[in-house]
Order: structure tokens, then sequence, then C-alpha cells
């Protein structure tokens, strides 16, 4: 779910095709549907998540396009990111999407960060090349979409 801090009016065409683009993403998350998410997602895309163990040592994760499918696939936890107040750049046929965001499993918080996705025009369509994300544990900010409906 994708919640800007102003009207979808005041967006352009591409800014409300690429949040629309984001928001199918998320959809594919909480519905685990592998077939839209592919979709939406250019083969050869990769997706990066940073952290910091409970050792205090920063790690990263890279998947590759196959393992993102393949981690989405099948049964699993209930999921729900939520993310707010969105920024979106566009340059001709790149975007990047910048927003902070809250997750939950199985109705449970688990973490918040910031994602940072970029998408390439292809066609009149706007599709995922690169995610990227941050894992945090602490001191996260209270979102303004209040508690998530289950």
């Amino acid at each position: 779910m994708v919640t800007g801090s102003g009207s979808a009016a005041a967006q352009s065409a591409d800014e409300q095709a690429v949040q629309n683009t984001v928001n199918q993403f998320f959809q594919a998350l909480a519905e685990r549907d592998r077939a839209l998410l592919a979709s939406i997602t250019l083969p050869g895309s990769l997706n990066i998540s940073t952290s910091v163990s409970n050792r205090g040592v920063a790690e990263i994760r890279i998947q590759n396009y196959k393992q993102l499918l393949d981690n989405l696939g099948g049964e699993g936890p209930a999921l729900l990111e939520r993310v707010w107040n969105p920024t979106i750049l566009i340059r001709r046929d790149i975007a990047t999407f910048w927003a902070p965001y809250d997750f939950h499993v199985n109705g449970v918080f688990s973490h918040c960060g910031i994602d940072s996705f970029q998408l390439i025009k292809r066609q009149e369509k706007w599709f995922l090349t690169n995610l990227s994300w941050t894992v945090e544990r602490e001191n996260c900010e209270v979102s303004p979409l209040g508690p998530p409906a289950f």
C-alpha cells in the first residue's frame, strides 16, 4: 500500500504509473503471486537489502530475479509492507521510488526501513529493475498510516 503526501491529481501520469507498479509489487508480496511479480519485474533485476546483525555487523543480502520469484512461491507467512510519503523521481525512461516503510509478518511488526526502487519504462509500461531496502529493527518511526488492518 502506498500513501503519498500529495493528491493523486498533483502527480503526473508517469508518477502515477510508477506508484501503480510499486503497489503491484506489494500486492504480489501480500498475495504471494509470482505471476504478478514476474509481470512487473525485469529479468536480470537485483534485490539488495542491508541490515545490522545481532552482533552489530553490517550485512548485505543480494537476491537475483529467480531467487526473488522462488522465495515468493508457495505457502508462507502473511506479508504486509506499507510505505508512506514517497518521493518519485523520473527522467525520461528511468525512475526512482524512495519511501519509508514498515513490514509485518503474520500480523506482527517485523521491521521498518527505507525502500529505494529503480524502474525502467519499456513500451509505455514501468518495470522494476532493482529493489534496495534497509532492514531496521530498532528506532522505527511510527507510521502515519496507523495500525495495519489484517
